[in-house]
């Protein structure tokens, strides 16, 4: 099965995003992206939300087809710093293998703005758990290619409008699952989940920008509401230092947790 021939469920998320990959050789993936309106913040570049789900998709993929055959792969940690808050596009994102093991998959993606001389804007490493899906793992014609699809829209929502983001008091935000946001396993997808953490972080702190982020997947959100509440640790010379909480309300439990820098807009 090719990736035209693969069922639309669960393809919202990378479609919104508009990442293309392609496998430029064995178990290196290297996407593009443009920097879609969409996608801005208000300080103007690309959204930290946006960066670490484009880092989560080619990531994950990379890790996916180092997981086959005996599964595919499903994130369970993601480390990140954004290091240019202003992008000119395209956006292109390197991903290799660092290591598969017994359980799990270790990758490395970098974010580059190819419109700025392939200046580096973000890099990171994420760890994601070999598991079985219930009708086995996917078959990918290879060397892998997946198209974005027709140029998004201009008139597309913002993600925290797409998103259907609710403030609920001063330090937190929450969104419905929504059949979009969910992944090819029916859970919310991990890049959905790194994003509500920086619009939360971006609430508490009356606008600031992500710049590091440590993120734990512990649990699979799977009914909703899912809501991020933030607590501020301290403060440093480069943001304010925060933690933040993800919990599916719907079930009961915490579904993620991540530590969080916050830097003053400029």
């Amino acid at each position: 099965m090719n990736s035209d021939e693969r069922p639309e469920a669960g393809h919202h998320v990378g479609r919104y995003m508009g990442v293309a990959m392609r496998e430029v050789e064995e178990l290196h993936l290297v996407g593009h992206a443009s920097v879609a309106p969409h996608l801005r913040g208000p300080a103007g570049g690309v959204r930290t939300g946006a960066l670490l789900t484009m880092l989560d998709n080619v990531g994950g993929v990379t890790g996916g087809l180092a997981a086959l055959p005996d599964g595919w792969v499903v994130s369970t940690n993601l480390a990140a710093r954004v290091v240019a808050r202003s992008h000119v596009g395209p956006l292109r994102i390197d991903s290799c293998l660092l290591r598969r093991g017994r359980n799990n998959v270790v990758t490395s993606v970098q974010v580059r703005d190819e419109g700025l001389r392939d200046a580096l804007v973000a890099s990171g490493v994420l760890t994601s758990a070999i598991l079985v899906p219930e009708n086995g793992p996917p078959q990918w014609t290879r060397p892998l290619v997946l198209e974005a699809g027709p140029e998004p829209a201009p008139d597309l929502p913002s993600m925290p409008d797409w998103l259907g983001v609710r403030v609920v008091g001063d330090h937190a935000v929450e969104i419905e699952l929504a059949a979009e946001l969910r992944n090819p396993w029916g859970i919310l997808h991990g890049g959905v989940v790194a994003t509500l953490v920086d619009l939360a972080a971006e609430h508490a702190t009356g606008g600031g920008i992500t710049t590091d982020v440590v993120l734990h997947f512990l649990a699979p959100n799977r009914v909703g509401p899912v809501r991020a509440s933030v607590r501020e640790l301290g403060r440093r010379t480069d943001g304010r230092l925060l933690r933040v909480e993800v919990r599916d309300e719907g079930a009961a439990r915490m579904t993620a947790l991540a530590i969080v820098t916050c830097a003053p807009r400029a």
